[in-house]
């Protein structure tokens, strides 16, 4: 979306068609949730309760068999999750072409994996089976922190756009753990919880206070001074190229092709190459086994599943004293790195496009792939319109729109949404998510997107002459044409 003033934030040559300042706090709010296989059609099915009506139960319902359920579910389930805000925004053009940002902006991201055993054991318990399962493939990983991105693009020729943006980064926490050795056993009157993990914590957010490396306590923020939560400092790049390919291939490698490319842009984008390194990384480890006797499981009025649980959570009140520290020292965390790719093309002199656009979302605690299918609707430069589909979550299962405004003077207003669904379960009483709707069934993924800024004047930028333009390169043209005549 051209008009969208912080489109640099996937590539930083991708500039906006005018300057901005961003309104503080709310000129930039993203939050995004990334899934691989985990939409409610997987965990609701339809069951009957006591007196024989359809409804939707959970798969722990008795009416819901293991093999059905557990083979709607991955080896290993994955979610992530993103979230920034920018506290404070700018960008302006010198001369034509050359645009300058700055942002700043307080980001955050957390993942973590969830094994298949760990759904069969609940779906099991009901039934005692006497079994051991393994969740040695259960992780999670999270961070926070603040960077300032001070960013350039400039055109190169006619055809290439390149942009670049240098980010110091101030770190406040980062933490990974990983279990080694899970298992869990169950039968009908025994659960037993055996566990094996190691994690770091980096920064002050979090310190685990112990004695003879036993730990006793573990202290959060309230604990220090506001100075304290510097955990760490650290730097990263944005990189960014577009591509006009109309005759790009007989400007730029002198080779002729017998068709057109007129109207199709390729732009290729990587962000969040960079580290921090966090002063304090305290290393701990974790070994414990619980056992829960005397198992309550019982059907409420609705044929449900109840566990009792209060056994259970009772033996994990003082759980800190069963870490152990494990050495500390500073440490080197690299950041979660995105790549896009896209490739558009426009008709209509810009005002219409179509574009297909992939990324790939690294680390915390895999690799997330996304295909996304868009069409493009500006009819004038200070509106657009966006609809698009994921193709990589069930292609059609669910739709995006996005709508900016964006005036020569007043407040340009950007709103978004990915992966609004477009299946839901039957209108079941209990059930209603918003009037007149049950559940989304299909929906994987969650994305929200919002900006108010104030434009800086009018357009400056564009990759398709303006109409006033167009008639000035003409009248030049013919004036010209008249001298060589």
């Amino acid at each position: 979306m051209e008009t969208y003033t912080m489109r640099h934030m996937r590539n930083p040559a991708m500039s906006p068609m005018m300057g901005y300042v961003n309104i503080p706090v709310i000129g930039n709010l993203n939050v995004n949730l990334l899934q691989t296989n985990m939409s409610l059609s997987n965990y609701l099915y339809p069951v009957k309760d006591k007196n024989g009506k359809d409804k939707l139960g959970l798969f722990l319902h008795p009416d819901v068999s293991s093999k059905e359920f557990l083979s709607n579910i991955g080896n290993r389930e994955h979610i992530g999750f993103d979230a920034t805000a920018t506290v404070l925004g700018f960008g302006f053009y010198t001369k034509r072409d050359k645009f300058w940002s700055f942002d700043l902006n307080v980001r955050s991201n957390f993942g973590f994996g969830l094994p298949k055993d760990l759904f069969a054991f609940f779906k099991d318990l009901e039934v005692g089976v006497g079994k051991t399962y393994s969740l040695s493939n259960l992780n999670l990983a999270g961070r926070a922190y603040v960077e300032a991105a001070f960013g350039h693009a400039r055109d190169i020729n006619e055809n290439i756009r390149v942009g670049v943006k240098i980010k110091p980064l101030i770190g406040i926490a980062d933490a990974q753990f990983k279990f080694d050795d899970v298992t869990l056993f169950s039968d009908k009157e025994i659960v037993r919880f055996s566990a094996k993990a190691s994690g770091s914590v980096l920064g002050n957010f979090v310190q685990f206070v112990d004695s003879a490396g036993i730990v006793q306590d573990i202290t959060t923020a309230d604990d220090f001074a506001t100075n304290d939560l510097l955990g760490g400092f650290g730097a990263a790049i944005d990189l960014g190229v577009t591509w006009n390919l109309d005759n790009i291939l007989e400007n730029t490698l002198g080779v002729l092709v017998p068709f057109s490319l007129k109207g199709f842009t390729a732009s290729f984008g990587i962000t969040d190459i960079g580290f921090i390194r966090y002063k304090n990384a305290e290393r701990v480890t974790f070994d414990k086994t619980i056992s829960w006797e005397g198992v309550l499981i019982q059907k409420d009025e609705n044929n449900d599943i109840v566990y009792n649980l209060d056994k259970f959570t009772d033996q994990f009140e003082n759980i800190e004293n069963d870490f152990r520290k494990d050495g500390d020292a500073s440490r080197a965390r690299g950041l979660r790195t995105t790549t896009n790719l896209g490739l558009e093309y426009s008709f209509l002199n810009n005002k219409m496009s179509a574009g297909l656009l992939w990324s790939a979302h690294y680390g915390l605690p895999r690799v997330f792939n996304e295909w996304t299918l868009s069409y493009n609707l500006r009819p004038t430069n200070w509106f657009a319109l966006t609809l698009s589909s994921s193709v990589a979550h069930g292609f059609f299962r669910s739709a995006g729109w996005a709508i900016n405004l964006t005036p020569k003077y007043g407040f340009a207003l950007f709103l978004g949404m990915d992966y609004v669904p477009l299946f839901w379960t039957p209108e079941f009483d209990d059930l209603k998510l918003i009037p007149g709707r049950g559940l989304p069934i299909y929906s994987t993924n969650i994305n929200l997107n919002f900006g108010m800024s104030i434009p800086l004047g009018g357009n400056r930028y564009h990759k398709f002459p303006s109409r006033k333009e167009q008639k000035r390169i003409a009248r030049e043209a013919a004036v010209t044409d008249d001298t060589a005549h």
